[in-house]
């Protein structure tokens, strides 16, 4: 039967035992031969523990090294942080990129569309030879004698049609742009909000973005005139003015029992 210990077998009786035995008429005259297996396995486990202990000191150097050049590391980047100087101010170089940073405002459509009609020069002969206000005594309409009278301007209502009519790529980008100015305006005042409004819940957001466009048109609303059913229900309304109004982005007024809100802005 196998013992029940893990011991080797040298381990599991004593040296005494282990010396009864050994056949007496090959033993030796100092009797110490029944050592010899003892001693060869303890010194391979010896090499064995040495070589183990030796690869332990090579870890422990090479963990002693990384901690060293980590440490080193910190503490060029404290004193980077500590010597190195940030400038909060705007210098001389902001100023300079500043008008390559700003956002282009869009141009009205009809100064692209409007024709670019080049303005009659004045005639030389008319102005030096025609006959001047005392000398068109008898001059009449089927005179051939060129009269100095001013050209009259174009008519306003002309020009007051242009922008209406302008509906060619000018004007559907300038439309875009400016429409895509106000989403990015809208989306900067919708990151001050609470967190529920700045895209945990997506149907708040949404619901947000409606009610700010509509207010934007500067025009005081109440609340019924911001619900729109399914989107936009009662309650959602009145918990999006409420955050609004915390934000002093818009102003409520209270006049002969109706409540109306107006955009203040930023």
């Amino acid at each position: 039967m196998a013992p029940p210990h893990p011991l080797r077998r040298i381990s599991t009786g004593s040296l005494s035992s282990l010396h009864r035995s050994q056949d007496r008429t090959h033993a030796s005259p100092s009797g110490l031969d029944f050592l010899q297996p003892a001693l060869t396995e303890l010194s391979d486990e010896a090499a064995t523990l040495a070589t183990n202990v030796d690869k332990l000191n090579e870890l422990h150097d090479a963990l002693g090294q990384f901690n060293e050049s980590f440490a080193g590391l910190i503490w060029a980047l404290k004193m980077n942080a500590f010597c190195v100087e940030w400038p909060e101010a705007p210098t001389k170089l902001s100023f300079d990129r500043a008008p390559s940073l700003a956002v282009p405002e869009p141009q009205p459509a009809y100064s692209s569309q409007q024709p670019l009609s080049p303005t009659p020069a004045p005639s030389s002969h008319a102005t030096t030879a025609g006959p001047s206000q005392g000398d068109q005594t008898y001059a009449t309409e089927h005179s051939f004698v060129t009269q100095g009278s001013p050209v009259a301007p174009p008519p306003k209502k002309v020009l007051a049609k242009k922008p209406a009519a302008a509906s060619g790529p000018a004007a559907k980008k300038a439309a875009m742009a400016a429409r895509k100015k106000r989403e990015m305006e809208i989306s900067g005042i919708i990151d001050t909000l609470p967190l529920e409004f700045r895209g945990s819940q997506p149907s708040q957001r949404l619901a947000m973005e409606k009610i700010i466009m509509k207010l934007m048109d500067g025009r005081q609303l109440a609340i019924a005139d911001l619900i729109s059913l399914p989107d936009l229900p009662h309650p959602r309304v009145n918990k999006c003015l409420i955050a609004l109004v915390g934000r002093k982005l818009v102003t409520k007024h209270s006049e002969g029992g109706r409540t109306e809100y107006r955009w203040v802005g930023v």
